[in-house]
């Protein structure tokens, strides 16, 4: 008789068949995936023979599961096992099956296809201990091209070998579904499979649908193959590149081939070419449009401070070769370290560290900006600063897999600064327990603090802080002492926390509460005015009135508390800005803060902004900005409860950038959201915004 031997796009179908009837065996207990289970013993016919084995062949549920290595065997195949994968391959004539315990793909003659939940291969162990690997037996047999069925008499399971003219036909048959079939299928559209590099020489393959998407990949060793199936999706017709195949020829991809490899149910196939195994991942964006396919790139698991020749260091293992960049940020101070194509293990990293001047590190996904290429994967590292921390430098050294990222040597070594609430905490690390002397002069706003020379190695020199609390540390040399001189910006009080004799002396400093900091001019401006309206809402809210509202009750309270305020306008009249600029000025202004609100085209947009030039950017400030639009974005989320969009580098803005004093522009809310705008037009939400600006200004003044 003649038999056709249907593989591969046919083979799904061929495994869903139950084994139809069982036998009249009994029972006997095997164990699977470390559970025991009853399963019924049933026999097989090969030719006509029963075929026998050490161990018994037996039903699983509807499957008739015999060992592979005896009927693969029987059928005068070959067959191979890798322990490390758990893999077992099966030659038989021109075809290959290779089969993984507890794997539901089968790769058929380079050809991946996923098996149903009951013909997974099981490794199973019998009640004598003796371990099998064990697989369906329709399965093996008909894709070797044996036939299969059952034998009603002896109610068993029957294989007969084939027939010589065995025929096979097309092994990926076109399929043109109809019209119907096509709008009956939910699917998502592929609109193109590309590869991409980034900054560095790798490529990554990128797929971009309308939808989130699902998929399977599996590695097929021989052929360095990496098949990818995305599942029910349908592929759009693309322009540019020859559809379907795409040569890349970098360090590990060589070619990326895709097709619509079924239609029923809908499958995209890519096909990745490699070099040699390797290594991959997929990542997918946000909205699940975009998912990317990446190969050999860094995983970023964790830092740890570790002492590296004497010094305190930060230490990244995993990164062999990796390319890094790095660049520092003001206001605050922060050293940033951006590795490329790397990927983060967990979502978010954060670590309170004690590494020089090192407080703090933060670890997360960059997206990238105009530094970078849009296929960039980056892993930003943020080095926060201790308080008072100017211009700070580190070393970054390669040992082996490692980066050894070291703080440059600086009196922060032997000097820590935190500050607690409305105090600041001094901390001087001596070498030994010894004594010291303090003495503070209220006129000079000066502390010393002698401490015998062989006791500490802190070098001699001298740091700005510049915090607005602190002007300078200096560390001088005076007979067998070395003295540590603190010069504030305010007069303080202090109070001592370690004993006369110590390795650590700790100093806690405040603003000296005797000397009122109520007599401080503060300058408020009302954004826009007169001519200029400002944002306008979609019901015709003008951001210029509700500005002033909010200003106008700013300066009532401010003056209440004793406070010298001047106004830029106090009512609907256009004042030029750089003007607005000027009148702080003139008047020696301590802070300016000038009221607007927000608009954009996207109304689901809201919440608060605070805008601020930073110290360098500014024409002509001193101070550093951030603490002031710190203390005022604490004061208002405090008390309004309301959205906290953060604190922005705002330097083209010529109010905050002209302005000689700690300057910050706040952005209350956004007209264009319809639920924002009821709140701003709302007194009682102006008496909330007005408390939380106004408790920011006076911690503020508290802390500096």
């Amino acid at each position: 008789m003649k038999r056709w031997l249907v593989v591969l796009s046919l083979l799904l179908i061929l495994l869903t068949v139950n084994s139809i009837a069982f036998g009249a065996n009994g029972f006997i207990n095997v164990s699977m995936n470390g559970s025991k289970v009853q399963v019924k013993e049933v026999g097989v016919l090969l030719d006509g023979q029963v075929f026998k084995s050490d161990v018994p062949s037996f039903i699983y549920i509807d499957r008739t599961l015999v060992p592979i290595r005896f009927v693969a065997e029987s059928f005068g195949a070959k067959v191979d096992w890798e322990q490390s994968t758990k893999t077992a391959t099966v030659q038989h004539g021109n075809n290959e099956v290779k089969l993984t315990i507890d794997s539901n793909k089968v790769v058929v003659n380079n050809q991946v296809k996923t098996l149903d939940t009951n013909s997974i291969p099981k490794l199973v162990t019998f009640s004598n201990n003796d371990s099998r690997t064990m697989v369906p037996v329709r399965f093996i047999s008909e894709v070797l091209g044996y036939e299969v069925g059952w034998d009603e008499n002896n109610e068993v399971p029957f294989i007969n070998s084939p027939d010589e003219d065995v025929e096979v036909i097309e092994l990926n048959p076109i399929i043109t579904p109809s019209p119907k079939d096509e709008e009956e299928v939910d699917v998502a559209t592929i609109s193109n499979i590309r590869v991409v590099k980034g900054s560095t020489s790798k490529h990554r393959v990128v797929v971009d649908s309308d939808r989130a998407i699902k998929f399977d990949a599996i590695f097929l060793p021989d052929s360095n193959k990496l098949i990818v199936d995305i599942e029910n999706s349908k592929l759009k017709t693309i322009k540019g590149d020859t559809p379907g195949d795409i040569s890349v020829n970098d360090e590990y991809i060589k070619r990326v081939t895709y097709s619509q490899y079924d239609t029923n149910p809908y499958i995209t196939r890519i096909v990745v070419q490699l070099d040699d195994e390797c290594d991959y991942d997929f990542y997918t964006s946000s909205d699940g449009k975009t998912t990317i396919l990446t190969f050999e790139e860094y995983e970023f698991d964790g830092i740890r401070v570790k002492e590296v020749d004497g010094k305190d260091s930060l230490i990244i293992e995993g990164m062999e070769n990796v390319q890094y960049n790095v660049l520092k940020l003001k206001s605050p101070e922060r050293i940033v370290i951006d590795l490329l194509d790397t990927n983060l293990k967990e979502k978010i990293y954060e670590y309170d560290v004690q590494a020089g001047f090192i407080k703090k590190v933060r670890v997360s996904q960059f997206a990238g900006d105009s530094n970078y290429s849009p296929n960039d994967r980056i892993v930003r590292i943020v080095l926060d600063m201790v308080d008072g921390v100017n211009e700070p430098n580190i070393s970054i050294e390669r040992d082996k897999d490692m980066l050894v990222i070291t703080p440059e040597k600086s009196i922060w070594e032997f000097i820590s600064y935190e500050t607690y609430n409305n105090e600041r905490y001094i901390t001087i690390k001596n070498d030994e327990k010894t004594k010291y002397d303090v003495e503070y002069d209220a006129t000079l706003k000066k502390m010393d603090i002698k401490i015998p020379s062989e006791s500490i190695s802190i070098a001699e020199g001298i740091t700005a802080i510049k915090d607005n609390f602190i002007e300078y540390i200096e560390v001088t040399q005076k007979a067998d002492n070395k003295i540590i001189s603190i010069t504030f910006k305010r007069g303080i009080v202090y109070d001592l926390f370690s004993s006369r004799k110590d390795e650590k002396i700790v100093v806690s400093v405040k603003r000296d509460p005797s000397i009122p900091y109520t007599d401080k001019t503060i300058v408020i401006d009302a954004g826009h005015g007169g001519k200029d309206p400002g944002a306008i809402s979609p019901n015709g809210t003008k951001e210029k009135d509700v500005n002033l509202q909010i200003a106008l009750k700013t300066q009532s309270l401010l003056e209440s508390l004793g406070y010298n305020v001047i106004m830029t306008r106090t009512d609907d009249t256009f004042v030029d800005l750089y003007e607005r600029a000027n009148i702080a000025n003139r008047n020696n202004a301590d802070i300016f803060v000038s009221i607007h609100h927000n608009s954009t085209i996207n109304k689901d947009i809201n919440g608060l902004e605070i805008l601020y030039c930073p110290r360098e950017k500014g024409t002509a400030k001193t101070e550093d900005q951030y603490p002031l639009a710190d203390a005022v974005r604490k004061g208002i989320i405090a008390s309004t409860k309301g959205v906290d969009r953060g604190i922005i580098q705002r330097p083209g803005l010529v109010v905050i950038r002209e302005t000689n004093m700690p300057a910050v522009l706040v952005e209350v809310g956004y007209l264009s959201n319809a639920q924002e705008e009821l709140r701003i037009i709302d007194q009682n939400h102006h008496n909330l915004v007005v408390q939380g600006l106004v408790n920011g200004i006076q911690n503020y003044f508290e802390m500096y």
